[in-house]
């Protein structure tokens, strides 16, 4: 009982991590840093893509620096993300395979580590 108790923890543990980097992500900036030369003039612009638009929105020279390290944060804390899920693919394959939890149960979890 203890073991299955340990599994459920670890998977709620997975599904709250789950969502504070998915929090992080949400709150910075997508995309990348364009930098155009027009008239002999320099340009910084962020871009990113909205469906099959690319967005542009220029970037004043004072913060061309900080919006490349919360871009940079954003691109790392995906890759977290991706590995979190795989994570918790596995582990939620595991417990419902070893009939720990059923899948209803395991999206209960979900929702109530969501809030």
């Amino acid at each position: 009982m203890k073991k299955n108790q340990r599994e459920i923890e670890c998977l709620f543990e997975l599904f709250k991590e789950e969502r504070e980097i998915e929090k992080i992500v949400e709150e910075l900036p997508r995309g990348y840093i364009s930098v155009k030369v027009i008239s002999g003039h320099t340009y910084n612009y962020r871009q990113w893509r909205e469906g099959d638009k690319i967005i542009s929105e220029y970037v004043p020279e004072a913060f061309v620096n900080s919006i490349k390290r919360k871009i940079a944060i954003r691109k790392e804390n995906e890759s977290a993300l991706k590995e979190v899920r795989k994570e918790l693919q596995s582990k939620a394959r595991f417990v419902i395979k070893k009939e720990i939890l059923s899948e209803e149960e395991v999206s209960e979890l979900r929702e109530k580590a969501r809030v």
